[in-house]
């Protein structure tokens, strides 16, 4: 994979990524307890659709008053709920998030030192160019019945509602042919962890 020109570090930056309610920020986690530096695409993207957000007035311009809680505060699940059934405004929710997120990553990746493996953790990796930036992809594998009811349950929606914000993305099936590496989730967390320290020992000779 060619190393895209916006990376300046030094790092060996793997892209990680899954199908929603997959487990990738649970093995995203593991990596890190293995001594990779973690980034969350999503933990960085929160501060622009939480209640301070620095984008407030942009969101609620792009986006319409529907947004808003009782309180006249910028509320995530509102936001969700419109753009995942709307192409139209995710395609404005991602025009205004996207850009700042891969800013304050690069700026996060840039600090590591020479050398370190850096675990990405991104759900929308092939669907934008992220992948473009790293120099391996994983993509978890699981059950997808699994995955959605996971989704439902944790994010308080239907199971019609968490199979409508999977459409958003590519199939895992079309994910995982993209990626250079798969881990499945499809037993236990001890289970994952021991593909994800198989995984993790490859990718650290890489890095040398």
């Amino acid at each position: 994979m060619t190393r895209s020109s916006l990376r300046t570090d030094k790092a060996f930056l793997v892209g990680i990524t899954g199908m929603i309610g997959g487990g990738k920020s649970t093995a995203a986690k593991v990596f890190e307890e293995l001594g990779c530096f973690r980034i969350s695409a999503d933990e960085i993207a929160r501060k622009y659709t939480d209640p301070e957000s620095p984008i407030a007035e942009e969101l609620l311009q792009g986006l319409g008053p529907e947004i808003l809680d009782g309180d006249g505060k910028i509320d995530r699940k509102k936001i969700a709920g419109l753009v995942f059934g709307n192409p139209e405004k995710l395609k404005v929710l991602n025009s205004l998030t996207h850009p700042r997120i891969r800013q304050e990553f690069l700026g996060v990746l840039g600090a590591q030192k020479e050398g370190t493996l850096v675990m990405w953790e991104v759900p929308l990796l092939f669907e934008t160019d992220s992948y473009t930036l790293c120099d391996a992809t994983v993509c978890v594998i699981s059950d997808p019945d699994l995955s959605l009811e996971r989704t439902a349950k944790r994010d308080g929606i239907s199971r019609e509602e968490a199979e409508a914000r999977a459409k958003n993305q590519l199939s895992l099936q079309e994910k995982a042919k993209k990626a250079d590496y798969s881990i499945k989730n499809t037993g236990d967390l001890e289970d994952l962890r021991k593909e994800c320290e198989h995984l993790y020992a490859e990718l650290k000779g890489r890095t040398k």
